[in-house]
């Protein structure tokens, strides 16, 4: 009964977690495509840079990624993430048209820094500088 019961609790956090393993892999192949843009370089696309770059804030052990972009049925911001100094993905959200483009994340303890990333479904995927955890 015990052992059932656990299981099923430990499997409904798994589900509501914004970092399922679906989410992982989608995020690992948008990457996979192509370049990841920044302010500093934009690629061919200079005019959409401040748009798409995402501005991070980092406060309380938790980060906020905001995008300052319009949010449309055929053109969103799909994803935001943010990675730690070695790459490694330590939140993540799926978002819809609906949706508003700013996530808060907890920052594991022991975290140096934060990079904040986003996909736009028309202008591919934009980054932040690694900031530091204060």
């Amino acid at each position: 009964g015990l052992k059932t019961a656990m299981g099923a609790n430990v499997s409904h956090c798994l589900a509501s977690s914004k970092m399922d393993a679906t989410l992982l892999s989608e995020i690992a192949a948008i990457e996979a495509k192509g370049t990841v843009l920044t302010l500093a370089a934009p690629g061919e696309m200079a005019d959409k840079a401040v748009k798409h770059t995402p501005k991070l804030e980092l406060a309380s052990g938790k980060v906020t990624i905001a995008v300052a972009h319009g949010m449309e049925e055929a053109h969103w911001i799909n994803y935001i993430w943010a990675k730690d100094e070695a790459g490694a993905v330590i939140g993540a959200v799926k978002l819809a048209h609906t949706d508003t483009p700013t996530v808060t994340i907890d920052v594991p303890e022991g975290t140096k820094s934060v990079t904040a990333y986003e996909s736009c479904n028309l202008h591919g995927v934009w980054a932040t500088v690694a900031t530091p955890v204060a």
